[in-house]
């Protein structure tokens, strides 16, 4: 048997809850080795998905039924191929993986005669159901556009995901010739993208907060920030952009940066493009400069910061969507999906917190199949109660 129809034998039978042990190490096997491979599985293994074909097999016959999953399987291999990378030799490859998926398909799915086949279309649907079930009873869920803005005043307007609501209410609290200082925050569960009236462009993570002028009429522009926010800095030589995040300072004159902030001891800014510099406020040393993809490590306790080259694309993954994870721990994993989705968590040992993973997950996905991808990348799975996850070994 060649190297695609095994594959796709494995994903049916995982489809199918009939996966053994051996399998499944297998088969997470080839669904690490690529990108191409996680998407085209996570597509193939989603819940909607499942479901959608136990209902087109129940109303169509064999050569319908064969000719949906070829649709679906070419769809999932035009996703998984959407970047340069993944076209030429590795595109080849998942055409392979494709037909034979399909005919496998076919074969185990839509080939069986009389009984056998209404006896895995009925495990199917039971199993859809119990899935649909219990994502039903998840109360987490992925964070959503709001923030809540407060004035000098103390009045507070709350911000969600009408652009256009936000503009007319931002407009109107800050109208009138209002030049007092503004804070921003986001809730855990929420994120907010700003643009102030020097045509800067802020992105607030969940959890984070930044206060500024209504309106720049200084010789720089000085903003503070808390938590994690993504900047793009509108240039002008004659103003500089200036941050202050927990004893640091940013010095910008028009950049991409960001700028992690959390309550954990450390300040850690990334250069994206441009040019920064960095300074301790009122501490020693001089200023620390960055180029386009470095990274500079503030120690708030002791005063002293690192700087090192590091992948700027798993750095600002969240404005883009996703969370990337490059050999991080679960407990700095689950740390920032609990601030996204808002949920505590404890893990069964520190063994378990300590597994280091690499990968990625949807920031806008279902949190069952953010768990469902982990628990695929082995040794691990997730208990869930109301708002609550508990994490321990398989």
């Amino acid at each position: 048997m060649d190297k695609e129809t095994r594959i796709s034998k494995l994903i049916v039978l995982h489809m199918c809850g009939e996966l053994d042990a051996a399998g499944r190490a297998e088969l997470r096997s080839w669904v690490e080795a690529s990108d191409s491979h996680r998407r085209l599985f996570r597509d193939l293994c989603s819940l909607q998905a499942v479901a959608e074909d136990v209902s087109a097999r129940e109303a169509v016959d064999s050569d319908s039924a064969l000719q949906a999953m070829r649709r679906r399987l070419a769809t999932c291999e035009a996703k998984a191929a959407a970047t340069p990378q993944a076209r030429g030799a590795r595109l080849v490859r998942l055409r392979g993986l494709v037909t034979a998926a399909a005919i496998v398909f076919a074969v185990v799915l839509v080939g069986l005669g009389g009984w056998e086949y209404h006896e895995r279309v009925s495990r199917w649907k039971s199993q859809a159901v119990a899935n649909a079930e219990r994502s039903r009873q998840i109360r987490i869920k992925a964070g959503t556009t709001q923030a809540v803005l407060r004035l000098g005043d103390g009045s507070m307007i709350r911000l969600g995901g009408d652009a256009g609501k936000n503009k007319l209410a931002m407009s109107h609290a800050l109208g009138h010739g209002y030049k007092g200082t503004v804070v921003l925050e986001t809730p855990r569960g929420g994120e907010y993208t700003l643009t102030m009236t020097d045509g800067t462009e802020v992105r607030l993570n969940a959890g984070s907060r930044i206060d500024y002028p209504a309106v720049f009429d200084g010789k720089e522009r000085r903003v503070k920030t808390a938590g994690e926010v993504y900047f793009k800095v509108a240039h002008d030589a004659a103003h500089p952009f200036m941050v202050e995040t927990e004893g640091q300072e940013v010095r910008v004159l028009g950049t991409e940066f960001n700028v992690n902030a959390y309550p954990a001891g450390k300040v850690v800014t990334t250069l994206i493009r441009g040019s920064i510099a960095l300074r301790p406020i009122g501490g020693k040393g001089g200023e620390l400069t960055l180029r386009p993809g470095e990274q500079a490590e503030y120690d708030k306790r002791m005063g002293t910061a690192t700087i090192r080259a590091v992948n700027t694309d798993v750095v600002a993954s969240w404005t883009h969507g996703k969370f990337v994870f490059e050999n991080q721990t679960l407990e700095q994993i689950m740390e920032q999906l609990s601030r996204w989705y808002d949920f505590s968590y404890a893990f069964s040992s520190q063994q378990v917190a300590g597994t280091v993973f690499m990968g990625s997950v949807p920031r806008y996905g279902n949190f069952q199949d953010v768990l469902r991808i982990l628990e695929m990348s082995g040794g691990i799975k997730f208990r869930v109660k109301g708002k609550n996850v508990e994490i321990m070994a398989e």
